[in-house]
């Protein structure tokens, strides 16, 4: 089975997911993934890794911001509740997938791991960060933001 494949079933899923959330929820899952692929179009283009047989994201890449925003906007939001505990978790998971997805066969390149993880650890820091800080845009239950909490 050809890999390109593979992708019309995510596309679909993630298609069918957004048209089944609600208005403010279904904006943030279409901004995390437009500023999800442009953070990554802006490490691919300074070096920071590459892909196998593109200078650009691949399809399968832009697919993957998409579904890890659905998981943002549905799971996440409701658990990370503090802007510094989605940063650390940002600064934490984000990189490793990265790296964790390379090893696996990815079809991510890059050259210093370290480099790598030491790149990614803040963009993903803040990333998740300004997600959690906003997430009373799109929540249905943060729709009063209580500036005292955060």
């Amino acid at each position: 089975m050809s890999p390109a494949i593979a992708v019309w079933p995510v596309a679909i899923y993630w298609a069918w997911s957004l048209w089944q959330l609600a208005g403010k929820a279904r904006y943030a899952v279409i901004l995390m993934t437009l500023i999800g692929c442009v953070m990554d179009s802006i490490l691919l283009q300074s070096g920071v890794f590459s892909f196998i047989a593109t200078a650009h994201l691949p399809v399968w890449m832009v697919l993957l911001w998409g579904c890890f925003s659905l998981v943002l906007v549905q799971v996440l939001a409701g658990w990370l509740k503090y802007w510094y505990v989605g940063a650390f978790f940002g600064a934490v998971t984000g990189p490793f997938a990265y790296w964790g997805g390379a090893v696996l066969g990815g079809q991510l390149v890059f050259d210093n791991p370290i480099s790598l993880l030491l790149t990614l650890a803040p963009c993903w820091a803040l990333l998740l960060a300004i997600a959690v800080y906003c997430r009373f845009l799109w929540s249905e239950t943060d729709d009063a933001k209580d500036f005292s909490t955060q």
